[in-house]
């Protein structure tokens, strides 16, 4: 499978570069990621309160994985209809168990957090 070029359109894709050339660690990047705005594609038309909301899952090793962009223009345009605008932190606090998170895929920068780094994720959000 080909990926597709990745040139950092926003702040946090500028740190995804950082961290993949190794000058910024995985949890500092999570951590950054979780203050940025992510785009969410959703089959279902998302209301202002969340509701009709249905994210995109992707398979990997047989685990589900929730499709995440980190920029709007990500997106294909034939992934889904719709999209949710999220801050990070709220978006990872309302994750549910057992998903994990694919973040850009398809491009050359995608990354994956696993199920149990997703919860990992989520319980340091929740420390003051």
């Amino acid at each position: 499978m080909t990926l597709l070029a990745f040139e950092p359109e926003t702040d946090i894709e500028h740190r995804i570069v950082e961290a993949r050339d190794k000058g910024l660690s995985g949890d500092a990047l999570m951590r950054q990621i979780a203050d940025a705005d992510l785009y969410i594609p959703s089959t279902g038309e998302v209301q202002a309160d969340g509701s009709g909301f249905k994210p995109i899952l992707l398979e990997q090793n047989e685990l589900p994985f929730v499709a995440v962009f980190t920029a709007m223009s990500r997106q294909p345009k034939d992934m889904a209809p719709y999209m949710l605008r999220a801050n990070g932190k709220q978006f990872f606090l309302r994750m549910p168990p057992g998903y994990g998170i694919i973040f850009n895929p398809g491009y050359e920068a995608q990354m994956l957090l696993p199920p149990h780094g997703a919860a990992a994720l989520k319980q340091d959000l929740r420390r003051p």
